[in-house]
């Protein structure tokens, strides 16, 4: 009996999340997870990551900012990138995966250090992407040449 209560519910809680969820709160989540994963914020990142949403996404700087904000409350209710992420999968080609890594890297760029934690995480989120470690390289490189940094 409390398994069949329990089938009915998960897929009603999944479709919700599904309804409630789109790509661009998910990529948000996604950018934001890296300028937050070395537990420093600095305002460099948070610029880097508003103006890679107003260029990845086509939004302008004012609904960016407002995605930003749902993307915080997003992150902080979740128990992991993998809902983002696999809406990200469903609905991206590979190709839009790779550019994603790519600004994954301009915003852990942004501060000028890239910390172990914020690699990590690109790592994390690009194997989740199932990008190729060739993909994940070349766009830590493509990244690094645009911002004049050495990886």
């Amino acid at each position: 009996m409390a398994f069949k209560w329990l089938a009915r519910l998960v897929p009603q809680a999944s479709e919700a999340a599904e309804n409630s969820d789109s790509l661009s709160r998910a990529i948000a989540v996604l950018m934001l997870e890296v300028a937050q994963s070395d537990f420093e914020e600095t305002e460099e990142e948070t610029s880097a990551l508003i103006a890679g949403l107003t260029e990845y996404l086509g939004e302008s700087s004012h609904t960016s900012q407002d995605l930003l904000a749902s993307a915080r409350d997003d992150k902080a209710n979740s128990a992991g990138l993998y809902e983002f992420t696999r809406l990200a999968c469903t609905q991206m080609s590979v190709s839009e995966r790779c550019t994603l890594i790519e600004q994954l890297w301009h915003i852990a760029y942004a501060d000028g250090v890239i910390d172990k934690y914020e690699e990590a995480a690109i790592r994390k989120v690009s194997e989740l992407l199932y990008v190729s470690h060739s993909d994940f390289i070349k766009a830590k490189l493509a990244a690094a040449n645009a911002t004049n940094k050495v990886p």
